[in-house]
């Protein structure tokens, strides 16, 4: 009870901080049909952020990094879950818009490329010269010079990226979510691929069925199926943008299937969680909303600063750690929070936003 009281308060903060900010900051959720998939967005990249206030408060130090200081097993398991399935929904969330893109008649590889490189990188350089001037604050005397450090941190799709940047070493400073974007670039290299291989196709659901039915077969072939979940993540996505059916269940049933794939789900990780997900997020994409969570005004706006969010997190609480530790976890666990949840709107207001005009225009055909 304990950790659900507090995964419930921290989450609360980061919402009501994140509403109050972008409010003042004049910023407004976009309209579109899929308003609760942004809610989604939101909620996942907020509990991101909640799940990694634990793996670091374990220990004074500011390099902790583990759960292994929660004993209580289920307590253990449903924190990864919180975390992990997240990371999951958002590859389906990814998977699901851009294959859409790519099914549509007017998709241009050109102007695609232009719009997930603009999403992408400008966001990521303002959080790394972020994290450059707080860490050599932090530790003026162990100064990295940019071009040391710059290039390797910035994510690839040949792997995660990895540096030390004035001492804090990037996994920390970014709460390690930079190995999602590696994974988000090898979709955007795959989707104009995929957009070629679906004008020949005519049956396009049975076509991503059959990736699935082999990825399922492939993981008896290798010890390690965690790389292999990925893949179906984005294909439980891929799944969903090919069904046109959008009649919407109620809200009770939504729920009802959500507490089933939570309760059947027992690691984010392998490849059939995704299945289960699959359920879960078709339904939203109908239009599930869960009696107007999701599409709430705080939820919404928290879901127009995901991205923000989902980056500067992990600095937000490095700091607050390294400098309020001592003053109890709640302490500096809710400065983080507050902290990130002012940060977040700001950097989505005057970066990211700014950084995607060339996008807005080629968004409008998932619309259409």
């Amino acid at each position: 009870m304990k950790y659900i009281l507090e995964y419930g308060f921290y989450l609360s903060i980061l919402i009501v901080t994140v509403f109050i900010t972008s409010k003042s900051l004049g910023i407004k959720p976009q309209k579109h049909k899929y308003a609760a998939l942004d809610g989604l967005r939101g909620i996942c990249a907020a509990m991101v952020a909640v799940f990694h206030l634990y793996w670091r408060a374990g220990g004074e130090s500011d390099f902790y990094w583990s759960l292994d200081y929660i004993t209580i097993s289920n307590v253990k398991r449903a924190i990864y879950l919180t975390g992990e399935l997240s990371v999951g929904v958002f590859f389906m969330l990814s998977a699901f818009l851009f294959f859409r893109k790519a099914l549509a008649e007017s998709f241009n590889v050109k102007d695609f490329a232009i719009s997930r490189f603009m999403r992408i990188y400008p966001p990521v350089i303002a959080t790394l010269f972020i994290i450059y001037i707080t860490t050599f604050i932090m530790n003026v005397g162990g100064h990295t010079p940019v071009w040391e450090w710059f290039i390797s941190s910035l994510p690839f799709i040949f792997k995660a990226p990895g540096a030390n940047i004035n001492g804090m070493s990037l996994q920390i400073a970014t709460s390690g979510v930079f190995w999602t974007l590696v994974w988000e670039l090898r979709l955007y290299f795959a989707i104009p691929l995929i957009y070629l291989i679906m004008k020949k196709i005519k049956y396009k659901e049975v076509f991503v069925v059959s990736l699935m039915v082999l990825v399922l077969g492939y993981k008896y072939l290798i010890g390690n199926e965690q790389y292999l979940s990925y893949i179906m993540y984005f294909l439980a996505g891929f799944l969903v943008a090919t069904i046109k059916t959008n009649k919407r269940p109620s809200d009770l049933i939504c729920v009802l299937l959500l507490f089933l794939a939570l309760y059947f789900t027992r690691h984010a990780y392998n490849t059939t969680t995704p299945l289960y997900m699959f359920i879960v997020f078709y339904t939203i994409k109908c239009g599930c909303d869960y009696f107007g969570l999701l599409t709430s005004r705080p939820i919404t706006m928290l879901g127009t600063c995901s991205f923000s969010l989902y980056l500067i997190h992990g600095i937000t609480q490095t700091i607050s750690k390294h400098y309020l530790y001592n003053y109890g976890d709640y302490i500096w666990q809710i400065c983080a929070m507050i902290t990130a949840g002012i940060v977040a709107p700001v950097m989505y207001k005057y970066v990211e936003s700014r950084s995607t005009v060339r996008k807005k225009q080629y968004e409008q055909t998932a619309e259409q």
